[in-house]
């Protein structure tokens, strides 16, 4: 990981990120450490012959950096401190994921995967789960899971939800889900026969 940063002498990849920065890295341990990257550089590549990598740019240059500086570790260095940075990571990772190399090497990034899902289902709660829902969307499919976890949080804890500042957005990126959790509050709050309000078991809500 230390290898990772400002383009230096002993970098052979350079990483053009938003904002014209420029990340450093190792091929050597890139192409070891990442089926995806080891096709990436091949030899018979327009990336392998010149060194230059253009990521995606709808991550952050903090994100790549943050990945590069995985990869060279194997996966095993430490994770970002924020919620945030753990999410963004989680989704980018999920975009440079290869199908194993020669000899079944395993794939680092996938570590770096499941340590990140971990590390974010363990900070799931009430205050956290729309951000996280939005956040999660464009890799719905690879965290199927937190995607269910986070959905079975928002509908259990309505009222905190629906104060949440991400509401509105989420309404708008998860319209099934959004009026599952509407339902769910004015099942627990409908009247019972003889006219008072109890708690009732939840209807599930569809994402």
């Amino acid at each position: 990981a230390s290898l990772v940063g400002p383009v230096a002498a002993g970098h052979d990849v350079v990483f053009e990120c938003e904002n014209s920065e420029r990340i450093g890295g190792s091929r050597l341990l890139l192409t070891h450490a990442s089926p995806y990257y080891e096709a990436l550089l091949g030899p018979g590549t327009v990336e392998g012959v010149s060194g230059v990598v253009k990521p995606d740019m709808d991550f952050s240059s903090a994100a790549h950096r943050v990945l590069i500086g995985q990869l060279h570790a194997l996966g095993n260095a430490p994770l970002p401190a924020t919620l945030d940075a753990r999410l963004e990571l989680l989704c980018l990772v999920t975009n440079v994921r290869g199908v194993p190399g020669e000899g079944g090497r395993a794939d680092a990034g996938a570590r770096v995967l499941e340590r990140c899902k971990r590390a974010v289902r363990d900070s799931l709660c009430p205050y956290n789960c729309l951000a996280m829902l939005l956040q999660l969307k464009p890799c719905a499919a690879e965290a199927a899971g937190l995607v269910d976890a986070a959905h079975a949080v928002a509908a259990e804890h309505v009222r905190e939800v629906l104060e949440q500042p991400e509401w509105l957005e989420f309404e708008e990126q998860y319209p099934k889900a959004a009026v599952g959790i509407m339902r769910a509050i004015a099942y627990k709050l409908a009247p019972t026969s003889d006219g008072s309000v109890t708690a009732r078991k939840r209807p599930r809500v569809v994402a």
